[in-house]
């Protein structure tokens, strides 16, 4: 590692910004920077990179398969703990995802954290949500007056179900940022 490149590592209280950064690292650095940037170890599964401790390094592992379907998935994900995963395409090897959770205690919107009910940022700062698929929320920040959601977040629960009065307590287990 030369003297002029950083050392990555998260910063667990850093705030997360939609489609730009979150733990203190940017979207759209490029894998080389980062393997550079990092003490690191490969591991051949996933298994062994979804562990409490990853002891001060990354733990990276390189998804690359074929589905059922013959869809080609070519990634690149890297651990810090179980607390942060980094989401590179494998194809133009560049920072995709950003996805924060558990120990993480840095804030969306300056409102919500890990631990939070998703409803903090209805009553909080008026947004409402649309439901992506299995655990997923994407934030909409003017409900009543456009379908947008604000680009480049999800927020991961602890239910299976979309947002509704039925179902208002929903805890985030993750914020996802991406480009």
């Amino acid at each position: 590692m030369g003297n002029s490149m950083v050392k990555i590592e998260p910063v667990m209280d850093a705030d997360i910004v939609p489609g730009i950064q979150a733990a203190g690292i940017k979207l759209g650095i490029s894998f080389d920077y980062f393997k550079k940037s990092t003490e690191h170890i490969y591991k051949p599964t996933k298994e062994e990179c979804d562990v409490l401790s990853t002891h001060n390094l990354w733990f990276l592992f390189h998804r690359d398969e074929m589905t059922i379907g013959g869809t080609h998935i070519n990634e690149i994900y890297c651990y810090w703990d179980n607390n942060i995963v980094l989401e590179f395409s494998g194809d133009e090897p560049i920072l995709t995802g950003i996805h924060v959770m558990s120990k993480y205690s840095g804030y969306l919107l300056k409102t919500l954290k890990i631990g939070d009910r998703l409803d903090l940022l209805k009553y909080e700062l008026g947004f409402d949500f649309y439901y992506g698929h299995g655990d997923t929320h994407y934030l909409k920040p003017n409900p009543l007056e456009s379908e947008d959601i604000l680009e480049g977040v999800y927020i991961t629960t602890n239910y299976l179900l979309p947002y509704s009065a039925e179902y208002p307590d929903h805890t985030v287990k993750a914020i996802t940022v991406y480009l």
